[in-house]
């Protein structure tokens, strides 16, 4: 009798076990690439005058930055096709950017600084620049 109820006993636990299916969820959230082309013109020195600057508005970004995880990756190319991550230093000047969301808009600005603290000089050529948002599920 104890051999049958030991059978049973694991029969029902590979029955049991045979039953259960693992279910993955994977919850995609796409990130979103945008493109500009800065022409030299659009370029401003700062307040400061330690700088020049240029702020760019993005289409239909509202819906990130709303917390504090969300990414920015940007993206500088003089030549179109190729790109260079910024921040970054080229034939001596820095670049840099921050954002930030307004009356649900979502702003860029981009900073060209002199590494030598000089004079800035403004780009002389069209600046192509890809930023990618990168919303994050905390």
């Amino acid at each position: 009798m104890k051999k049958l109820l030991s059978i049973a006993c694991v029969a029902l636990v590979v029955a049991a076990l045979a039953s259960c299916k693992k279910t993955y969820v994977t919850n995609v959230t796409p990130n979103q690439t945008f493109t500009s082309t800065i022409t030299p013109s659009q370029w401003a020195q700062t307040t400061d005058g330690k700088a020049d600057s240029v702020s760019i508005k993005l289409p239909a970004a509202s819906n990130f930055f709303i917390n504090d995880s969300d990414a920015t990756l940007v993206y500088f190319s003089y030549f179109q096709g190729v790109y260079e991550q910024i921040p970054e230093v080229y034939n001596g000047v820095s670049y840099s950017y921050f954002h930030y969301v307004n009356n649900g808009n979502l702003y860029m600005v981009l900073y060209a600084q002199p590494i030598n603290g000089g004079t800035p000089v403004k780009p002389t050529d069209n600046v192509f620049v890809k930023l990618v948002l990168i919303p994050s599920n905390l």
